[in-house]
């Protein structure tokens, strides 16, 4: 996501609601009214030499990030002579509309935090260097892409690639962190990539990937917890769930697939005493019982059971028995 992206991402908006930026016209933005935005948005994030791109000090500059808003983000911008800029044709695309979103909750949220004493945030893991638009145009298009990527234990333990060629198949955040998945073109393999500091380079081609593949992302995640979906068997997953974490599960769930079973007999004990039968609650889910699904489980202490089926069970109790040894 280079600082290109920002200066093009604000002029696609401002051109599109100039009201919502304080331009008091419904479909036109003269060149300075664009330029005194930017430079405001620039204020605004004040500090961050990253977004020193944000200002334009030439009509070249902006004719050619017109064309590339046009070429990545399939929305043509003309000028009309004495009136100003306007959006011509072409509407986003929701993957790309998505990473817009993303990408300024990002910026809001670093500012917010830099401007206040009271806001602490984790550190974000995505690669700057990292031209989000023109991956995700290489996505629609089939473009072929070359990954150098250095990776640590939890890729295939320490996995590492070199030029290597790939069809791009889908951007993911999950857990704050941004991941590529994509098609080894020479193993026939997807592969998951986590675009933070392990991405050494990637080298986009205007070229379309010969026997390129289709991909779904809703079908290949349609199991998953994550990002990893392995050839596991899919598990009817039967948890049960403490009173008070059960109200937490019911608001964010555990996965798309999960199904109240019943509700505790006892919703709003005063005392959390998981002896009691009357405190828990039961769910369902149906998934792969991978790696992920234990460090979840995992995350949710003594509040969650599972309780079948008994393979399952088996699994997570190994990785329990481990940690337990830890502490004798």
């Amino acid at each position: 996501m280079t600082a290109e992206f920002f200066r093009r991402y604000y002029i696609l908006k401002i051109v599109s609601n100039p009201k919502y930026f304080g331009i008091y016209n419904d479909e036109f933005v003269l060149r300075h009214e664009l330029q005194k935005v930017l430079i405001k948005k620039f204020e605004e994030f004040k500090g961050n030499t990253f977004l020193d791109k944000l200002k334009f000090n030439s009509e070249k500059t902006l004719r050619r990030d017109l064309v590339y808003i046009k070429e990545f983000f399939g929305v043509e911008i003309k000028l009309k002579r004495n009136f100003g800029y306007y959006i011509k044709g072409g509407k986003l695309s929701l993957e790309m509309e998505n990473v817009f979103y993303r990408v300024e909750h990002l910026l809001i949220s670093k500012k917010a935090a830099e401007s206040s004493s009271f806001i602490t945030l984790d550190k974000a893991t995505l690669n700057t260097n990292i031209d989000l638009l023109s991956l995700i145009n290489a996505i629609e298009h089939k473009f072929l892409v070359h990954i150098s990527y250095n990776g640590w234990y939890d890729d295939n333990k320490f996995e590492s690639v070199e030029k290597t060629q790939f069809q791009p198949l889908h951007i993911k955040e999950k857990h704050k962190s941004w991941h590529l998945i994509a098609y080894d073109i020479n193993n026939k393999k997807i592969k998951t990539f986590y675009l933070d500091e392990r991405l050494d380079k990637i080298q986009i081609f205007n070229k379309i990937v010969e026997d390129s593949i289709e991909f779904n992302e809703d079908e290949y995640f349609r199991y998953s917890i994550g990002i990893l979906s392995e050839g596991l068997k899919v598990e009817k997953i039967r948890i049960k769930v403490a009173n008070h974490h059960l109200k937490y599960l019911l608001a964010s769930p555990i996965h798309k697939s999960q199904k109240l079973i019943s509700f505790a007999k006892e919703m709003d004990s005063n005392e959390h005493n998981y002896s009691n039968p009357d405190m828990w609650g039961e769910v369902e889910v149906t998934l792969k019982a991978n790696y992920e699904f234990v460090m979840e489980m995992l995350k949710y202490n003594q509040w969650v059971k599972i309780i079948s089926p008994k393979p399952v069970v088996d699994y997570f109790k190994e990785h329990l028995d481990l940690i337990a040894e830890y502490y004798k």
